[in-house]
């Protein structure tokens, strides 16, 4: 019995991560549609969401942006502003009190948010932040690199 729930859990794992859900507006609210079904994945609770990029999807509520996974499950909260959606690196600009720097897909800070601006990683691997008025690339450890 132990065996096939473990199966079941794999299957629906799997089928989350290969789901295809399309963002949607429906009376001034955002959320996820499965487009097979017409399905609500995602609720229609927020002001404003971006599509899915690397199994998450940046969504705003409250004025705050946070992310969602394919099941509609907030999992990292809607507490930075602004932020952006996360990048093959893994990583995502976002920002607190007007200092920004990169989460992982957990929510747990990778980059100190130190950075006046920051925004994404390139396919070098390389952002572009800026620093009391000078602009740089970091790499994705945070190291300066030109």
């Amino acid at each position: 019995m132990a065996e096939q729930q473990k199966k079941e859990k794999s299957a629906a794992i799997l089928a989350s991560k290969t789901r295809k859900l399309v963002v949607s507006e429906d009376n001034g609210k955002w959320g996820f549609l499965d487009p097979e079904t017409g399905e609500a994945v995602v609720p229609f609770i927020y002001e404003y969401a971006h599509s899915f990029s690397v199994e998450l999807a940046l969504v705003r509520l409250n004025g705050w942006w946070g992310y969602v996974d394919k099941t509609g499950r907030l999992v990292i909260p809607c507490i930075y502003n602004p932020a952006w959606s996360f990048t093959k690196t893994g990583l995502a600009a976002v920002c607190i009190e007007g200092k920004c720097g990169f989460i992982d897909q957990t929510g747990e800070v990778i980059i100190p948010l130190v950075y006046d601006e920051a925004r994404y990683f390139n396919k070098e691997g390389k952002a572009k932040v800026k620093l009391d008025g000078e602009a740089f690339f970091i790499d994705l450890k945070g190291n300066r690199v030109e």
